[in-house]
């Protein structure tokens, strides 16, 4: 009978409530509609607390300002820890926040903006006793700790007052990590904002009391003025942000032959670094730009880079997601013509490592035998990431889709003589590059361009290895521009800070011509931005004038665009022309409600602990205690510690965790660790896991985790080691 009543709290504390009446708490009322949970926001401040908050304008979420402040006190400026905020799909960085003069209320102003997604507008009419309104947010459920998917109940006004109301719902409660959550009248085009939740009595919560549904919220209705005096959109106009003349960072662009690509160096997931490299003569910088403007170097070197010499003149340089990780945060060095082509990962410090190399065979089973040769990457799978790369030679026709496989091979899985998806490459002119065409945020479509002929087609990757047009220009150029000149060039850019490179930039360098083009749902091309006089006071007067897209504020989007005119010295960086940074209030002292603010203490650990010996302290709620006898899924299962000590169920010294998303983390002390199994049941399946162990004299320190099999730690390792203890499981390794 333990045996079963241990295995029982082990399930129901991953996802059964204990303890608690069947009521639903306001995130576990009912999963919001598709389409109508966009505004709805969770903000995470530091990892140390979350709390919810309604979306009012694309970049910018209304919240409590509990949510922020710092030992009592709100202010103006950027957040006293970092803080990330998910919006409608967008996960992106909350940069400054505005407290409002009077009521708890603040303003987050994300980095990136939210497209597709209808904001709430503050509310003109006060609530009143009586009325129906929902409630919603990302907090606790009766059964789950950190949800994925906001959530809403129905609850009625109970009481008004003059900054406050209170509500009650049939068994609807606010939980910890509500905190700001939306409260709001539905039935119009945009949801009605009343009201941010900022207290309750948690009734029926994970880990709460199973009586008090009661809950308070602070009144928005009267701050519309407010709201729309703070939060201006961006303009369609640019201008500069950055002129130099001297070049950039320490590379001087003297040569006519320099070439600027923008890079992950950090492995943030972010292009917010600049490749600068002169082919044929081993120069190369990566450059970051600072909090005050200016941009350093952050790797220089003059015989190339990784090993690599760049002694060629027709060397080139692109990022590429070598190992599958969403990341450009590899470079991938070709010299067309003569067979060779390496990738280098960046390492500690300023060390790049060959991964793989070859001079005398191409790369997959493309020889890249021509001088003309070509190499982008690509989102081959609609995975989201960039890790094919498309090799193809203009005028010949011939183009391979090339995938890095296991250890450091490269395959070619599609080779052709003839182009590719009806597009034939046979003029030297062809230009090909990777774009969002769908607005998805994967640039899993590919851009065939032909400067001089007014062609222009976007493929698509269909069943199998086949390719279609889903838009062909019939001779007229795309989006209003003709392509009627060779010189012509294109890329891909995030135009309107969305994180997704689903705008062209087309511009005919020496002429000042430039304009910015947008896919509509009616699979039209329109420009959104025209000019025959350069853009952002960068002229375009120069022939061998080149543009490449850049992340120049961290934010996780290349919304930025890098002028460059090599041979001159001359580099710009522009961007669409914002409005100014907000003045905002003096600081100023608040009641901080902190009753539903997720501090991510993992729920019910005191009974876990009695019963089960297991300490569980905190985490991000995305690795749970589990059944070691769940079944696995897609061979997916549970990741095993086996310890010496007298845990788990029937003190059998063996506990289970279960990983419920992409990333997780989980804070704990398992003393005796001998063992750890990662959760893929097959090679090749399994998260990338990574446990940090400890011993009484020494320092802690971090295990990767084979993902699908046994990983032996402490006496599993050497029977003379110190008893080992468990202190966190993470995901990624």
């Amino acid at each position: 009978m333990l045996r079963r009543v241990l295995i029982v709290l082990a399930v129901g504390v991953a996802g059964i409530s204990l303890g608690a009446a069947p009521a639903r708490a306001v995130s576990g009322g009912n999963t919001l509609p598709a389409g109508s949970s966009g505004f709805v926001a969770r903000l995470n401040v530091g990892g140390v607390h979350a709390c919810s908050g309604a979306l009012v304008s694309p970049q910018w979420v209304l919240t409590a300002a509990s949510c922020f402040a710092v030992d009592g006190r709100i202010s103006t400026g950027s957040p006293g820890q970092p803080t990330t905020a998910t919006v409608g799909g967008t996960n992106t960085h909350v940069v400054w926040i505005l407290p409002n003069e009077s009521q708890d209320v603040v303003l987050a102003k994300l980095a990136l903006r939210v497209p597709d997604v209808a904001p709430a507008t503050a509310s003109g009419a006060a609530p009143a006793v009586g009325d129906g309104l929902q409630a919603a947010g990302y907090g606790r459920t009766a059964t789950e700790w950190v949800p994925d998917t906001p959530y809403a109940a129905p609850v009625t006004v109970e009481t008004v007052a003059a900054d406050s109301f209170t509500w009650t719902g049939q068994d609807a409660s606010a939980c910890q990590g509500d905190l700001g959550g939306p409260v709001y009248r539905t039935g119009a085009a945009q949801p009605e904002l009343i009201g941010l939740t900022v207290a309750s009595e948690q009734g029926g919560c994970l880990d709460g009391p199973a009586t008090g549904h009661g809950a308070t919220s602070v009144r928005v209705d009267g701050l519309q003025s407010w709201i729309t005096a703070n939060t201006p959109d961006l303009r369609t106009t640019f201008r500069a942000y950055d002129i130099s003349a001297t070049g950039i960072g320490a590379f001087d662009l003297a040569d006519s032959g320099d070439q600027v690509v923008p890079f992950d160096y950090d492995h943030s997931g972010k292009l917010d670094h600049l490749v600068a490299y002169r082919p044929g003569t081993g120069i190369i910088h990566i450059v970051k730009r600072n909090a005050d403007n200016t941009y350093t170097s952050v790797f220089t070197s003059t015989t190339g880079i990784g090993g690599y010499n760049l002694a060629s003149p027709t060397d080139r340089i692109i990022a590429f997601d070598y190992d599958h990780s969403g990341k450009l945060d590899h470079l991938l060095l070709y010299r067309p013509g003569r067979r060779t082509a390496w990738v280098l990962k960046h390492g500690s410090g300023t060390t790049f490592t060959a991964l793989y190399t070859t001079s005398e065979a191409g790369i997959g089973e493309y020889d890249l035998a021509d001088p003309g040769d070509q190499i982008v990457s690509f989102d081959y799978d609609h995975s989201g990431k960039q890790d094919h790369l498309v090799a193809y030679r203009p005028g010949d026709g011939i183009v391979h889709i090339i995938k890095h496989g296991t250890g450091n091979s490269f395959q070619s899985i599609i080779m052709s003589t003839t182009g590719i998806g009806g597009y034939n490459l046979r003029s030297t002119n062809d230009r090909i590059f990777a774009f969002d065409h769908d607005h998805s945020g994967r640039p899993d479509h590919l851009v065939l361009y032909r400067p001089g002929d007014r062609t222009a087609w976007v493929l698509k990757h269909g069943a199998g290895t086949a390719f279609m047009a889903v838009y062909t220009s019939g001779g007229n150029g795309i989006g209003g521009y003709d392509l009627a000149e060779t010189g012509d060039q294109m890329l891909a850019y995030d135009y309107d800070y969305s994180g997704k490179l689903d705008h062209l930039v087309a511009y005919r360098p020496g002429t000042g011509i430039i304009r910015i083009i947008k896919h509509h749902a009616d699979n039209t091309y329109t420009s959104v931005f025209t000019s025959t006089t350069g853009i952002g006071g960068y002229n375009l007067m120069r022939a061998t004038d080149r543009i490449v897209a850049f992340d120049r504020d961290h934010s996780g989007g290349p919304s930025y665009l890098t002028l460059y005119r090599p041979g001159v010295q001359t580099a710009w960086v522009v961007g669409r022309d914002g409005p100014s940074v907000t003045a905002g209030p003096p600081p100023r002292s608040i009641v901080v409600q902190d009753s539903i603010m997720e501090h991510f203490s993992y729920p019910n650990a005191a009974q876990i602990l009695d019963q089960l010996n297991v300490r569980l302290i905190s985490g991000d709620g995305h690795i749970l205690l589990a059944d070691c006898d769940t079944a696995p899924v897609n061979n997916i299962g549970v990741v095993h510690v086996w310890t010496t000590e007298l845990i788990g169920p029937d003190a059998g010294g063996h506990i289970c965790f279960r990983v419920t998303g992409p990333t997780g983390r989980l804070d704990l002390e398992v003393p005796g660790v001998y063992s750890i199994r990662g959760d893929g049941q097959q090679q090749g399946y399994g998260h990338q896991l990574t446990a940090v162990v400890d011993t009484p004299s020494g320092t802690p320190k971090t295990v990767v985790v084979n993902p699908s099999g046994y990983t032996p730690v402490g006496i599993g390792v050497d029977p003379d080691n110190e008893p080992t203890t468990l202190l966190q499981l993470r995901v990624p390794a």
